[in-house]
């Protein structure tokens, strides 16, 4: 999934989705556009806007929008 693709479906649709990223599972809960849970592994976190959800480092130190077309979905 493009960074683009990911934005929308958080954005737009506020669709959960469901992701495998190194051989780790991870969840993307967009609850309303500034209220984003992730959950990668043991890491878990909330973002307060679809902007820090995608640009502010999570997974590896990496800002999700760099390593999503990565995941498995």
């Amino acid at each position: 999934m493009t960074a683009k693709q990911l934005r929308h479906e958080v954005d737009v649709n506020l669709r959960d989705i469901e992701f495998e990223y190194k051989g780790i599972f991870g969840a993307i809960c967009p609850f309303s556009r500034e209220d984003i849970a992730v959950k990668y592994g043991e890491q878990e976190t909330s973002f307060g806007s679809v902007e820090a959800f995608m640009s502010e480092p999570f997974i590896d130190g990496k800002p999700i929008k760099d390593i999503c077309e990565k995941f498995i979905i």
